[in-house]
């Protein structure tokens, strides 16, 4: 028997202008100008100063930083659980180039000709039948931006059967592919690394007696090299160490991603622009954020005149109905992303001031060590703003500063508290354990026990498996695959 319960319960919904908020939070300024576009081209009751002024609205830290941030408060991360600091997600190994503190400095990065036209124009240049084109069109598409082959041939043969009705061998496909290994640049549509490095020492003029003994070593003795057994490797080509050395000096200076950086479609420039900048005056902070964050949106002022003129009016026809009501719901909706964008400010506002107040003193020096380990609870916190929100607004977004331009997100990092109660940041352990693998002596590299042991005596106690997690995140091979010859 089905019966009916009723029942009471609270829900929270989001209204539409929070929602468009979430949304244009988590945008960095690049796709905030771009949304802005769009924007104004659907709604006529937008409008965008002619003249936008490009200077920046700044951020005092005339707070006193120092009594509401001091040492004594790092005491109060004993005890929390360590796992809630963020994951590898904001952990970045590469930061971008320095540059100077320039307002709204931009990296541009253009190529004029895409790795994809490059290759099907040295292939139209060459005396080929109408077959051999095809193929060779056919593999030009299976090339990764790498700039290796990234297909197997039977599959590229099967492809080539069901798309353009041609039946191709083996044979026919390896001519037109070696056609294309004579291309630019050398050791391109290589099938694997070993095949990338031979293309390229084959392709040398006038090889002298290192080349062509890297030549054979690549050719030969590859999976001993790739291993790194010098002396075997040394003993089986009846070489001193030196004549080795030599060798594989000259492997290492080859490429071995020639499409590296050369994209297989053409975007033209790309930028990256800062979404806050942050200068020093002696021991004094201030950030601003850039003017594409605050852009000067306002009503068409003829819109609303022709609204109030039409609203004022007795006998209204239905088309003027029509007209009135399409003007009250542009402008509700140009009213609400106004209002929005400027909400918007203040809170990319407050959370970067609240970031900036507790990095000061890495903000001050530029130095890793002097980063404090930052969770989205400690700026929630202390901006009064939900961790949600902090997410969205560090999200994609660039600081720049007087010692470099870098993800906001690199601020946020684990920790680790010594025996002695010290917090430090994860990062700074790794610049340490950088160091370590640097000033090691290469012909006898460090283990992760070594490394291990090395952190410990520097005050950090860590397990030999989170060494070996660091090391890992990090890009550092294992110590046999870091050995040299002296």
């Amino acid at each position: 028997m089905n019966t009916q319960k009723q029942k009471m319960k609270m829900q929270q919904k989001l209204t539409p202008q929070q929602l468009l908020l979430m949304k244009l939070l988590q945008l960095p300024v690049s796709r905030l100008d771009q949304r802005i576009k769009e924007e104004l081209e659907k709604n006529p009751m937008l409008e965008l100063d002619a003249a936008q002024d490009r200077s920046s609205d700044i951020h005092d830290d005339n707070v006193d930083i120092d009594d509401a941030y001091n040492d004594e408060d790092d005491g109060d991360f004993r005890g929390i659980d360590m796992d809630e600091y963020f994951d590898d997600d904001y952990s970045y190994r590469e930061r971008l180039e320095k540059d100077p503190n320039q307002s709204d400095h931009r990296f541009e990065l253009s190529e004029s000709d895409s790795f994809t036209e490059s290759l099907i124009r040295q292939l139209n240049l060459r005396p080929l039948s109408d077959r051999q084109r095809t193929i060779g069109m056919e593999l030009i598409g299976s090339i990764d931006g790498s700039g290796y082959l990234g297909r197997d041939i039977d599959l590229i043969a099967n492809d080539l059967a069901f798309r353009s009705n041609l039946d191709v061998s083996d044979k026919e496909l390896m001519e037109v592919l070696h056609i294309l290994q004579s291309f630019d640049p050398a050791g391109v549509a290589a099938r694997n690394l070993q095949e990338c490095l031979s293309l390229q020492l084959h392709r040398t003029e006038n090889p002298d007696a290192d080349t062509l003994l890297a030549t054979r070593i690549v050719d030969k003795y590859f999976d001993m090299f790739s291993n790194r057994r010098y002396a075997a490797l040394a003993a089986q080509l009846k070489v001193d160490d030196e004549a080795l050395d030599r060798a594989v000096e000259v492997i290492r200076h080859l490429n071995p991603k020639p499409g590296w950086g050369r994209g297989t479609e053409s975007s033209g420039a790309q930028y990256i622009e800062p979404d806050f900048i942050v200068a020093r005056e002696g021991d004094q902070l201030s950030f601003s954020l850039s003017a594409g964050n605050r852009p000067r949106l306002h009503l068409n002022s003829d819109y609303a005149e022709m609204l109030q003129q039409m609203s004022q009016q007795k006998n209204v026809s239905s088309s003027e109905h029509e007209t009135i009501q399409f003007i009250k719901t542009k402008t509700d909706a140009a009213q609400w992303l106004i209002d929005t964008l400027e909400q918007r400010q203040q809170t990319l506002s407050a959370i970067m001031g609240a970031i900036l107040k507790y990095q000061r003193r890495y903000f001050l020096s530029g130095d890793k060590a002097d980063l404090r380990p930052m969770r989205l609870k400690d700026i929630a916190a202390l901006s009064h703003f939900d961790e949600s929100t902090v997410s969205r607004v560090v999200n994609e977004k660039y600081v720049q500063s007087e010692f470099g331009t870098f993800l906001l997100k690199d601020l946020f990092s684990k920790a680790l508290v010594t025996d002695q109660g010290e917090v430090l940041a994860i990062d700074h352990i790794k610049e340490v354990l950088q160091h370590l693998v640097d000033e090691e002596d290469k012909s006898n590299p460090m283990t992760d026990e070594d490394l291990t042991k090395a952190l410990s005596e520097k005050g950090f106690p860590l397990s030999r498996r989170t060494v070996s997690k660091y090391r890992e995140s990090m890009g550092i091979p294992v110590g046999r695959l870091r050995k040299e010859l002296k």
